[in-house]
């Protein structure tokens, strides 16, 4: 075989092999990196966070992560809750939020002026006290499902996780 066509065969491979890697690059389906990237906590200079004016920061990933725990000790749905609340007090409700009030998970359901509070594990109405009264402490009855206060929160025990209805 002459050395020209040697030449000419060996570069036709090289051409095919490099073409089929360039179109395996294209058409390759992105691919997920496991890596995490983490904030780096030990620098001086902490970029300030924003706040809505009430003196707190937003700290909306932390809330939503405790939301989510939270959630996923409830044994019912938000909608059940309002359900229950609805059925007994007759009304239509404003919001429902997921609470961990003093280690019981409680869903807090507004109708009208009241707060009703029911069991996140078994949907029973545990207490009803009027939103006029907020300002007073009473002693809530305990819930179905308890919450160790080691398991984190940011003391307030709501997870501001409202779901509105119009």
């Amino acid at each position: 075989m002459k050395t020209s066509t040697k030449i000419a065969l060996v570069t036709a491979l090289v051409g095919t092999l490099g073409l089929s890697a360039l179109v395996r690059t294209v058409y390759a389906s992105p691919t997920q990196s496991q890596v995490a990237v983490m904030p780096d906590r030990t620098s001086s200079k902490a970029a300030p966070e924003a706040s809505d004016g009430d003196g707190e920061t937003n700290d909306d990933a932390e809330e939503k992560q405790e939301s989510s725990r939270l959630q996923s000790l409830a044994k019912i749905t938000p909608e059940q809750a309002r359900s229950a609340a609805e059925a007994a007090k007759g009304g239509t409700a404003n919001s429902v939020k997921l609470e961990n009030e003093d280690g019981n998970l409680v869903y807090s359901v507004a109708i009208g002026q009241q707060e009703i509070s029911v069991d996140a594990g078994n949907g029973k109405i545990l207490q009803t006290q009027s939103l006029k009264a907020e300002g007073k402490e009473s002693v809530s009855p305990r819930s179905s499902v308890q919450i160790s206060e080691a398991a984190g929160g940011d003391g307030d025990g709501e997870t501001n996780d409202d779901t509105k209805t119009k």
